[in-house]
């Protein structure tokens, strides 16, 4: 991640997902008498912190404490893990 452009991206993204989590952890409380709400509410929790995972990821990579190829393991069995679980879709057929 040498362009300026894709680290300020990527920290803008990573800012966004910080800042979705604390709303999520913060609306529940808000909600916690409405358990359709509040499911959804986990779920989406849940899909963040997954991101933020990969999005962790991605940092370690572009300050160094990572390799390329320990990043791509690394992504390639959180990818794993996260379909085993049912928290990423399959992947297509075709691939």
């Amino acid at each position: 991640m040498g362009n300026p452009l894709a680290v300020d991206a990527h920290a803008r993204l990573a800012e966004r997902v910080d800042q979705d989590t604390d709303d999520v952890l913060c609306t529940v409380q808000l909600v916690r008498s409405n358990p359709g709400l509040t499911d959804r509410l986990f779920d989406q929790l849940v899909d963040l912190l997954v991101e933020r995972v990969f999005l962790g990821l991605r940092t370690d990579l572009a300050a160094g404490r990572i390799s390329r190829q320990e990043y791509a393991a690394e992504v390639a069995d959180l990818a794993a893990r996260c379909r085993d679980a049912g928290l990423l879709p399959l992947p297509s057929a075709g691939r």
